[in-house]
């Protein structure tokens, strides 16, 4: 689970003691030298990637829609993690076993952590549902600014509500930060209960809702295919004298600036003309509707696959958790290791997202492109 990342926060928790030794004096050598590694590389990438999310949203008037504004909370989420949640970590590991942030870090940071975290989550299924009335439901109005504000506003207030019990078992006991809770079965029942808040509600959820976007978008891909059929098949079409519809004339057909009489000059019979669409005739709908589901289904493509990748990236996490609580994961020997595993996975996912926009995203990916070559040229101005 999230309730914390921290390898050491384990290690001085009452039932976990003898799990993991003194981190100056167990660490593999080349753990520790991977992880901080791995930590400064995440970093760069998120804060980077993520402040140009941002940027990208905030200066695109286009871009300023319900998704993308989820998208940015999204992203702040990812930043919390970078500019907090990692650099806290690194100092809580070089200084373990002592505690030097002070009682009111030891309040506010683990519990920061996981309402981050959560926090993504819950932003996910707004995107999810977002997508669903968008695709499933078209005719419905799109949310508001403010519809969108207040959503962003309820993802963080229901984050910072399912960390206040862990919050309050947060102390100061033996010069450094634990979790004192009031019974083992306390603590059980809330590591089951976020897990299933923070993973599998928010994962059903995002997985009904696409399910539907997808087997909407699937139907419509198949109309728009039978209707194609259909067109090719019937090259030339019967339509009557008073169509909206012209018919294609040969070239030294005369126009009808030169003759007036052109119905009476003309050897064609224009019943049995072959059509020529022009953008503004009705042959444009289905080139638009196309337009319209090739761009959906790109669209919910990214969406799905950010989706799997913070499953993928906070599932780990997640079952070491739960195996310390109800298995037998606290005996086992590669605990720290897995442990290291699950928190450098969790903070992962805050620096994949960017890289998916501009792979998956022409919008996100010109406006990054836009945005660096502005940086540059005002750099060699300078």
């Amino acid at each position: 689970m999230n309730r914390t990342t921290f390898v050491s926060n384990l290690t001085t928790s009452s039932p976990n003691t003898n799990a993991v030794k003194d981190e100056g004096g167990a660490s593999s050598e080349w753990l520790v030298t991977l992880q901080y590694t791995i930590f400064a590389a995440i970093f760069v990438v998120s804060v980077f990637g993520n402040t140009l999310v941002c940027l990208v949203i905030a200066r695109t008037p286009r871009m300023r829609t319900t998704r993308n504004y989820l998208l940015v909370n999204l992203a702040v989420a990812d930043l919390t993690v970078a500019l907090l949640c990692i650099p806290f970590e690194v100092v809580i590991k070089l200084t373990f076993p002592r505690w030097l942030l002070g009682p009111v870090m030891c309040k506010l940071l683990w519990p920061t952590m996981t309402s981050v975290t959560t926090c993504s989550s819950i932003t996910l299924v707004a995107i999810s549902y977002d997508r669903y009335r968008a695709v499933v439901y078209p005719w419905k109005p799109r949310f508001t600014a403010q519809q969108t504000a207040i959503i962003i506003g309820i993802t963080w207030s229901v984050s910072f509500v399912l960390v206040i019990p862990y919050l309050l078992v947060l102390e100061m006991k033996n010069g450094y930060c634990q979790e004192v809770w009031p019974s083992d079965a306390a603590r059980a029942a809330y590591t089951l209960g976020l897990f299933i808040a923070q993973f599998i509600i928010p994962m059903t959820i995002i997985a009904l809702a696409y399910s539907k976007v997808v087997l909407k978008l699937r139907n419509q891909a198949l109309r728009f295919a039978r209707k194609t059929d259909v067109s090719k098949n019937s090259s030339t079409l019967t339509v009557p004298s008073s169509s909206l519809l012209a018919p294609e004339l040969p070239s030294d057909f005369p126009s009808v600036s030169e003759s007036p009489d052109i119905e009476r000059k003309s050897t064609i019979v224009p019943s049995q003309a072959r059509l020529t669409f022009s953008p503004r005739s009705p042959a444009a709908a289905p080139r638009k509707m196309m337009q319209r589901l090739e761009r959906n289904t790109k669209i919910v493509k990214m969406l799905v696959a950010v989706v799997l990748l913070y499953a993928i990236c906070m599932l780990p996490n997640q079952i070491v958790w739960l195996w310390i609580e109800f298995g037998s994961g606290q005996r086992s020997r590669y605990l720290k290791e897995l442990l290291t595993l699950g928190s450098t996975m969790v903070y992962l996912n805050s620096s994949v997202n960017p890289v998916l926009y501009a792979g998956m995203n022409e919008e996100f990916r010109s406006g990054f492109l836009r945005l660096l070559r502005c940086r540059g040229a005002r750099g060699n101005f300078i």
